[in-house]
């Protein structure tokens, strides 16, 4: 398997794991910033448990190879959950998607800028499609009036795109690490500013399977997969949990579903496979001669 292909699997699994993100906290009565303080907490302990099963008594020196870069990544890592909260609590969330559906663009523009590293043009041809399939999925419920809840989520999109081209920079370290100290991060940061962790009743088991297996799950493989992919592509992937997490929420909580978000979502979807196609066939392993 190519690093690219690596990167491919992981990151594509990712999406796969967090697309109940949206359905589960539908089924959340808690405060917004009460589920987000709850999920950097849960999130934190996950990955801290992984990471120990994984290294053992290695666990230090893997936290020390992240080096310098792993502070900023992992305050962007948990700056971003709480971002997104504060987005949702502000304006509609169709506006927070469409913003966020930018997150490939300000990607390729911190890469190029800062690495350097050219964006592959199958990368850049995607990147419209996929914006006017999100477009088409969310246009209906969109709100015109521009307000601090769109720069919110504007942030959450510049920070996302920031955070993967560090990990594509350090692709020689293994940044899994910067998921848990992020969510170290957040936690401390809504407890100090007095969020309450009261919940309603029946809160509790959506938020255990959402702090301890779906934003840890998919945070983790995003940013392994990240490693062998340019940030670009792996935030343009992230797009396709926007195409199916309506889906999963119209069979799961009853949500309706129009021909709108079924339109969008399959474009975005059909723009991802052959992206992805196109991907595999550049980056395919070389033919040993006969």
């Amino acid at each position: 398997m190519t690093d690219h292909q690596r990167g491919l699997l992981l990151v594509s699994l990712g999406v796969l794991v967090i697309i109940p993100d949206a359905t589960l906290i539908r089924l959340i009565d808690a405060p917004s910033l009460t589920t987000a303080l709850w999920r950097t907490g849960l999130t934190a302990i996950s990955i801290s448990v992984y990471l120990g099963l994984r290294y053992r008594s290695g666990l230090p020196a893997a936290i020390r190879a992240i080096g310098r870069w792993g502070i900023p990544s992992s305050a962007l890592s948990g700056l971003g959950t709480i971002l997104f909260v504060l987005a949702i609590d502000n304006t509609s969330v169709a506006n927070v998607v469409l913003i966020l559906a930018l997150t490939p663009l300000w990607a390729a523009v911190i890469t190029r800028a800062t690495v350097g590293t050219p964006i592959p043009r199958r990368t850049l041809a995607a990147m419209p499609f996929a914006f006017v399939g999100v477009a088409i999925a969310v246009g209906g419920s969109l709100d015109g009036a521009l307000n601090a809840g769109d720069g919110y989520a504007l942030w959450a999109s510049v920070g996302l795109a920031a955070n993967m081209t560090i990990v594509r920079a350090r692709s020689h370290v293994d940044m899994v690490p910067t998921t848990g100290i992020g969510g170290v991060l957040g936690f401390v940061v809504l407890t100090a500013i007095g969020t309450s962790t009261d919940l309603t009743p029946g809160d509790l088991t959506p938020l255990l399977v959402l702090g301890l297996v779906v934003m840890p799950g998919a945070m983790g493989l995003m940013t392994a997969g990240g490693r062998h992919l340019a940030s670009s592509e792996t935030t343009l992937l992230i797009l396709g949990e926007t195409a199916l997490s309506p889906v999963l929420a119209a069979v799961a909580v009853d949500e309706p579903l129009g021909a709108a978000a079924l339109i969008g979502g399959g474009l975005v979807l059909v723009t991802l496979f052959l992206h992805g196609w196109l991907g595999l066939r550049e980056n395919a392993p070389a033919k040993m001669p006969a």
